[in-house]
């Protein structure tokens, strides 16, 4: 039938698609350099990036040192330990009150 659309007219109006968006792709892309390389001046965006790189190498030193540091120091092993002697002298007291009590 003459009506039926065919696998041939199919590919050829996707392919003519698939130009037609790349081509206004191109353009919009185009127009945003365009706008973005007239509205914000050379020297701005560098020292926008110098800013950036430089909180960058700021944080990059914090992160060092935090790594740097040992996870368990001996203050913090001393208040475990003190910790869990508090727990075993409430053990103790507890059961030496059930032990009196019976």
């Amino acid at each position: 039938m003459p009506d039926d659309v065919s696998a041939g007219e199919t590919y050829r109006r996707l392919r003519d698609h698939e130009a037609r968006t790349q081509r206004e792709h191109e353009a919009l892309d185009t127009r945003i350099t365009n706008l973005a390389r007239d509205t914000v001046p050379l020297q701005l965006y560098q020292q926008g990036e110098r800013a950036r790189d430089d909180d960058m190498s700021a944080l990059s030193t914090r992160v060092t040192k935090v790594e740097d540091r040992p996870a368990m120091t001996w203050t913090r092993w001393a208040a475990v330990v003190t910790i869990a002697l508090a727990f075993l002298g409430l053990a103790v007291q507890a059961y030496s009150t059930l032990k009196g009590a019976k």
